[in-house]
Parts: C-alpha cells; structure tokens; sequence
C-alpha cells in the first residue's frame, strides 16, 4: 500500500501557499525540495488546528485567478494535472482544480491498491467502464487508472458505443466487471433484462462498480434480479480530493429506510474531521471555536488529503454529510491485520441538501443554479426542480429531473426554444440522459407544488427518499 505525505510537509507547503496564505504564486515543483528543507531546519512546528476551515468559494476565487495568470513564477500553470468539479453549472468554461501529476498518478494507485485490498477488482478482473469521457470530464481516465492499479484489465466504452455493441464487448472480451456512474450501470442493466436468454447466459459479469451518485434499494436490487449473486461496489471522490475511499459489496447492501452509503477509507492517505453544522451560520460567533465532533455524530465533513502537497487540500468543507466509525467486522476479517488498523468507515448521508443536488452523476451546486435563473433575458418568474422516479416507474430504478418554469415574454426575453438549449447546457442533458429530463413550461403558479404551512413554491423536491 502507497503511503501518503507527512503531514507536516502538506501544512508547510499550505503556509506559503495562495489557498491558505497571503502569497501569490504557489511553488514549483523544482522549488519543493529547499522548501521543504528549510522547514526541517526551523524549530517552527506547524499544527492541523492552527489552520482555518477551506470553504469552496475562497477557494474557487483563488483558483480562477491562478488558472489564467500566466507570470511563469504561477506553479500552478507547471505540470499539473487538471479535473473539472462535479458541480454543473452550465455558464461558462467550468472550474477546475489542479494538482500535481506526479501526485495524482501516485494517488491513482495507492487507491487502486485499495480496491484490491478491499476485494473490489484485481488480478484476472477484466472491467468495461462506461464513464463518459468529453469536455473537460476526467472519470473516463481516473477509473480506468485506477482499476489498473488494482491490477484489472480495463476495456474504455466509448460515448458513441450502442448497447448491442456493448453487449458484444461483453461477451466477446468475456467481461466479468462493468463500471460506470449510477446511470449509466441501469440503463444498460435495463437493456439487458431484455435480452434473450439465450444470449443473456453468453455473458460472465459477477461485478459491478458505481460513481458519482447513490444507488438507491430499488435500484441494487433490480441488479441483483438481473445478474444473480452480483458483487455491488462503489469508489467515492472528487475533483479537489480525488478518489479516496470505497465501499465493498459487504457495504452496499442497503434497506430503504437507510439514507447514508459506508466507505472505507484509508487514514494513511485521508484525514478526515466532521465538523457541527453550525459552522455553515456566518452569524454564530463560535465558529472560531468549534471543534470535530466525536466518531458516531453526523455533521460536515472536512477533508485534508495526505496525497496532495504541492497544491494542499487542508481542512476542506466539501459539502458531504458524514459521521465516522470503526471498521466493522464483515471488512476487518476480509483485509490484512496491518491495512485493517489504518482502515476506518466514513459514512455518507449525501451532499448538504441546503447547498447542492445530484443527478445523472452530476453534483449541482444551487447557488450557481440560483444566479443562472435569475439571468434577465430568460425572463424567469419562478422555477422548480423535482428529483423524482421515472413515468410508471414503481421501482424507482431510474431517477427523473423534472423543471417546472414559468416565465414572462416582455421586449428582450428569448423564446422557449432558446431557453430549453439554455436550460439543457444547465444541467448537462445530452442524448444519453435526455429521457431522464423532464422540462415543464408552466402558464400559471398552479402547476407548482407548495409547502404545507407558507403555501410557498418549493425550489427543490426531492421525491425519491420517500
């Protein structure tokens, strides 16, 4: 197993670094090795608790700047690998966070070793991944990389591949492992329920791994009726932490009055804290003064990655709901003694709903959805966003996202035609997921639904956590 930085290096590099410091260019990689000497040589101790929480839009403000100034001094613009966030917001290029190539090659495969520690893919696995590749997207080559360093061959489905073709791949490459965002694993699921038998039994999958979004109940079991004694997992990450935790078949089975998903994460490579959700109120005073909360509560997660040195991630607010535990035994007794005492379980409840929503295995931040709707020429008066099941969909395996707008046609507004490009570059909608996206132009506030109390129109519904 790869071993992460000292933690001491990450807080040196972080001192003198634009995220967490006054200083306008972060180092170079040249320029690392006398930085870190000289730390070494100074009696000054840096420690985590002296460094204040990293909210995403200090960050992202820092990014932006560092992204276009090219002074060659800027070590952010010098052998960096570049990932987009998850967050859609549809106006503009997208942001994207930098890290060192070298680290993040290094990172790939201290996570691939994990899946293989874990029992997820390794030697003799043969994966077809499904992760979209396109724009500034990076899952396509994070995964396949990954596998690989779990020591699984790698088969990269291409965006323009049919599902017959698929099927094909499948059987003619005998795949035992597919991989893909939530999405993408059931529509091709669906395809295969399908199919004759004769040709169903041609195919050998016993895996199967998801990103990017929850699997709900319905949806793993409906996989488990189409591929009997399937072996469900999943790998958890992030443009700014990269991949970082997993959840083994052991983890994934879950009812559904269970709203989190359990990952094991490796304290090695990952120090988390979880923080109360008091920290998000500007007007409480005490945020200064607050501290992580013990293991078992739920609050905000922070991350500082172990993995990232030249560009640090320490003490990140990501947005994620997480409480921390022990790991339990159905892991322990499957892991080696030694991997199982750094081994520890974040669990996940979902980003904070106040802030952000997923769909398709896109996280959509609502500010920027928020700033977006109020753009004058759509002429929008109200809107609504509704995550909810497919049409006659009782099993909930597929999960709709349906807009309800209404909006005025005075002088300068575009028409409902532009507005409905406008709206599918919002969220992403392309010929893979357009069946999934519902768009209603409402005449009146009828058609909006309300709360039960102030009869106000609720912006976001999320219909399917029952």
């Amino acid at each position: 197993m790869a071993k992460g930085f000292d933690l001491r290096d990450i807080l040196t590099i972080a001192s003198i670094h634009p995220f967490y410091s006054d200083v306008v260019y972060p180092p170079r990689s040249e320029d690392m090795p006398g930085l870190l000497v000289k730390n070494q040589e100074s009696a000054k101790q840096l420690e985590l608790s002296s460094f204040s929480l990293t909210w995403k839009d200090s960050l992202y403000k820092e990014i932006a700047r560092l992204t276009v100034d090219q002074d060659p001094q800027n070590g952010f613009r010098h052998e960096t690998y570049i990932s987009t966030t998850g967050g859609g917001s549809g106006k503009g290029p997208p942001m994207v966070f930098a890290t060192d190539s070298q680290e993040t090659r290094q990172q790939r495969a201290a996570i691939g070793s994990l899946l293989r520690s874990c029992g997820i893919t390794g030697p003799g696995d043969w994966v077809m991944t499904m992760h979209v590749s396109g724009h500034l997207y990076r899952a396509l080559d994070l995964m396949s990389e990954v596998f690989e360093g779990s020591g699984a061959t790698v088969l990269c489905a291409g965006s323009q591949m049919e599902q017959d073709q698929m099927i094909e791949v499948l059987i003619g490459y005998q795949v035992n492992v597919i991989s893909g965002d939530t999405g993408q694993i059931m529509q091709l699921s669906r395809y295969i329920s399908t199919l004759p038998e004769e040709k169903r039994r041609q195919l050998v999958i016993k895996k199967v791994v998801y990103t990017s979004e929850p699997m709900t109940p319905a949806q793993h079991s409906f996989l488990g009726a189409v591929f009997p004694g399937i072996y469900v997992s999943s790998v958890i990450g992030s443009a700014e932490a990269g991949p970082w935790a997993v959840s083994p078949a052991e983890l994934t089975e879950v009812t559904n009055d269970q709203h989190y998903a359990d990952f094991v994460y490796d304290q090695r490579l990952m120090h988390l804290e979880v923080f109360p959700f008091a920290i998000e109120d500007p007007q409480n005073s005490r945020i200064v003064d607050a501290k992580p909360l013990r293991d078992g509560e739920k609050g905000l997660l922070v991350q500082t990655s172990l993995q990232r040195m030249r560009h640090p991630l320490v003490r990140y607010v990501c947005g994620d709901v997480c409480s921390l535990h022990p790991l339990p035994e159905p892991v322990r007794t499957n892991v080696s003694a030694e991997d199982a005492s750094y081994y520890k379980i974040a669990r996940i409840y979902g980003r904070d709903r106040r802030i952000s929503f997923d769909w398709y295995g896109e996280y959509f931040e609502f500010p920027a959805i928020q700033e977006a709707m109020r753009t004058e020429s759509w002429g929008i008066l109200q809107y609504q966003i509704i995550r909810r099941s497919g049409q006659g969909d009782q099993t909930n395996i597929d999960v709709v996202l349906e807009i309800r707008v209404l909006r005025h046609s005075e002088p300068g507004t575009i028409s409902q035609e532009q507005l409905t490009g406008e709206l599918r570059k919002l969220f992403w909608v392309f010929e893979n997921n357009e069946a999934l996206f519902d768009l209603k132009f409402l005449s009146g506030y009828a058609g909006f639904s309300r709360s039960s109390t102030g009869q106000k129109v609720i912006n976001f519904i999320d219909q399917t956590q029952g």
